[in-house]
This record gives C-alpha cells, sequence and structure tokens, in this order.
C-alpha cells in the first residue's frame, strides 16, 4: 500500500462500482417479487431506514470518501487512512454479525455481478481476503 490519499483515490472509483452494483443486486431482488419499479420509486423504497437502514454504513463510506477527497466548506475533512480502515472494516470480509454485512454476503451468494464488482474493491484495499462465505 501507498500513500493513504492514494490509496484513497485509486479505491474511489471501484467503491461507486460495487455501491451500483449492490444497489443494482437489490433491486433485482425487490422486482422479482413486486415487478418492474421506476427509478424514482426504487428510490423511495430503499429511503426506507427500517427495511433498508442495512445499507446506510455503504452509502456513508461512498460519502465519506468524497469529503476526504474533495473536503467542502471549514469542516476537518476525514482522515484518508481511517476512510481506508472503514472500509476494510465494512468490506473485506463483510462481517456476519452486522446487518450490512448479513445482507451484503446473501446479495452476493445470489449476484455474481455483485461478487465481481466486490473483488477489485478487496484486492485495491490490499487485505487479500476473500469473501465470506
Amino acid at each position: 500500500m501507498g500513500e493513504p490519499i492514494a490509496d484513497l483515490r485509486d479505491v474511489q472509483p471501484a467503491l461507486i462500482t460495487l455501491h451500483k452494483a449492490l444497489l443494482d443486486a437489490e433491486r433485482r431482488q425487490v422486482e422479482d417479487v413486486q415487478g418492474r419499479l421506476s427509478g424514482p420509486e426504487f428510490l423511495q423504497l430503499i429511503s426506507d431506514p427500517v427495511r433498508y437502514g442495512w445499507l446506510k454504513p455503504f452509502s456513508y463510506l461512498i460519502l465519506a470518501v468524497d469529503d476526504a477527497l474533495e473536503p467542502k466548506g471549514d469542516e476537518l475533512p476525514p482522515a484518508p487512512e481511517d476512510v481506508l480502515a472503514d472500509a476494510r472494516e465494512l468490506l473485506a470480509p463483510p462481517r456476519d454479525d452486522t446487518a450490512f454485512g448479513r445482507r451484503y454476503v446473501a446479495l452476493m451468494q445470489r449476484d455474481p455481478d455483485l461478487v465481481m464488482a466486490h473483488a477489485p474493491v478487496v484486492k485495491l484495499l490490499g487485505t487479500g481476503i476473500a469473501p465470506a462465505e
């Protein structure tokens, strides 16, 4: 691993791709049950904190990456090494003792596109740890 800020810049596109793959996997599962949803309908659905609160840690991670790379205002940005540590904690491997980890692993077991998006993130985070089974 190199400098934390450079590492964070390297992993950012892969995290964004993974976030999209995660939302796509969730959408496919929901639409299998409820039928086709428009973009706004899906966004409204996943903003339900009771049903989709498990997504918050990953969404917050994406925001933290953005804040660390492009600080805004007078607030002190998160340290890149802390954001990278948070990413490793959340994703490498996902922990089955958290709501996010349980749901994420369940989706990975059903969605090869999600697994394919997960792999480069883990590699870039430098953990060498495969997803939990």
